[in-house]
């Protein structure tokens, strides 16, 4: 054989070799990240009590826009008041319980954690003010 038949035959062969080689295929798209969670349409603030007789609570809630208050119990009355864009006051009253006080409509696209919410004054049932509000605590989550 001459050299002008083998380069040509050893090119042929580096080729068919480069080529049979398998790799493994790359991904160009990795793994998309997860889908955001669906809006929250509607928000419940609870309350956990260290008493079994309260019968008010004023509770300041912080957070954009706020609207659509309602009672949990239909043995509640809700009273509220939006001193500002970011700050709405409610007065629950009736035979309290820990659990559901009353739930809200969150503004369009917001986030459960752009809403805070502190027990600012709570009375028994005999309309005697608590001396103190510790051991009261808000909890914010969607509602079911």
């Amino acid at each position: 054989m001459t050299r002008n038949r083998i380069v040509p035959l050893v090119s042929a062969m580096f080729v068919a070799i480069a080529c049979s080689e398998s790799k493994q295929p790359t991904n160009p798209n990795p793994n998309p990240p997860p889908a955001p969670p669906p809006p929250v349409n509607s928000v419940v603030v609870s309350l956990t009590s260290p008493n079994n007789d309260d019968g008010a609570v004023v509770v300041t809630l912080q957070g954009p826009s706020v609207s659509t208050l309602q009672r949990s119990s239909s043995g509640y009355l809700l009273y509220s008041r939006s001193p500002g864009a970011q700050e709405t006051r409610v007065i629950v009253v009736g035979s309290l319980a820990t659990g559901p006080l009353f739930t809200f409509a969150p503004a369009a696209g917001a986030n459960l954690s752009a809403y805070s919410a502190t027990v600012q004054q709570v009375a028994n049932r005999a309309d005697a003010l608590r001396a103190s509000t510790t051991g009261y605590t808000l909890t914010i989550a969607a509602a079911p």
